[in-house]
């Protein structure tokens, strides 16, 4: 389980440099409207790490403490950088002053315009198993699969039928194809409706948000995904080379990030090693199956 934030947060390490600093709980923050205090900024050497980069405010403090923050305040750009006071002046002030101890987070990629995007293409190319009892409404045996679970669209996503009650026991032969733009299971049973049937698919991570169906994907920091984190990293990463490739040639140029080449071998390893794969359709029965009347 990981939320919307962290996957963002990882992906973001990923496409170009990345920070993550808490304001000063010492020096008064009455009137930084206009500027953020960072301890960690603070140094004797002129080593810029922030200036251009989006400054992402997540509403949350040092302690796990939740603020409310107004959506405008959310993001601006690092104007200016005081290395002496480890000061952060932004391109525009905020509308709420910044707490102290609050965590700020300094991104290569446009946090809601660039990162979001690649991050939300990158879960549509991640895929869990899921099993779920079919509803058997045709007399000939026919299922449209499209109909009872909206993200199931290809056919290569179904990848075991299973003949069963309260649980499924038995493997069950079947073709799965498409008809106007849905998918539809066919030849389990002949020309009968068949007995109860469990039906294994390759879901997109993206459809499931917080142990419940979504049509939307995540949209909140605290969306919870059931995926693994390096899985669906990598497919944001690839992502944004797809989506925003001059932004992250512009990273990997000093060979500080991944180039797309290697952006692309991590996601096919990941792949390998989450995507489940398909099995063989055998066809077999150890036991006599009732069929319905």
């Amino acid at each position: 389980m990981i939320t919307l934030a962290q996957l963002e947060q990882e992906v973001a390490r990923r496409v170009g440099p990345y920070w993550r600093f808490f304001t000063d709980r010492q020096i008064p923050n009455t009137a930084q409207f206009t500027f953020a205090n960072f301890p960690e900024l603070r140094s004797s050497m002129d080593q810029d790490l922030v200036t251009n980069l989006w400054m992402l405010r997540r509403g949350e403090t040092l302690d796990g403490t939740p603020l409310s923050l107004d959506v405008v305040d959310r993001q601006r750009t690092a104007d200016v950088y005081d290395p002496e006071q480890g000061r952060v002046i932004p391109d525009r002030p905020w509308g709420s002053i910044p707490a102290a101890g609050e965590w700020f987070e300094f991104h290569h990629l446009n946090p809601a315009q660039e990162l979001r995007a690649a991050v939300l293409a990158g879960l549509r190319r991640c895929f869990l198993e899921d099993m779920f009892a079919a509803e058997l409404t045709s007399d000939y045996g026919d299922i449209d699969l499209t109909h009872q679970q909206p993200w199931i669209t290809s056919p290569s996503q179904v990848v075991r039928v299973q003949y069963g009650w309260y649980r499924p026991f038995g493997e069950a032969p079947f073709e799965a194809t498409m008809q106007s733009g849905h998918v539809m299971l066919r030849n389990t049973s002949g020309p009968y409706t068949p007995a109860n049937l469990w039906v294994t698919a390759l879901r997109p991570a993206a459809s499931w948000v917080n142990d419940a169906d979504s049509s939307t994907g995540p949209t909140n920091d605290d969306d919870v995904l059931s995926v693994d984190l390096d899985y669906a990293a990598s497919a944001g990463h690839i992502e944004a080379w797809h989506l925003f490739p001059s932004r992250l040639f512009e990273a990997a140029a000093g060979s500080n990030q991944a180039t797309q080449a290697m952006a692309a071998l991590e996601f096919t390893r990941q792949s390998m090693i989450w995507t489940p794969s398909a099995r063989q359709r055998e066809v077999g029965f150890s036991e006599v199956v009732g069929l319905s009347l």
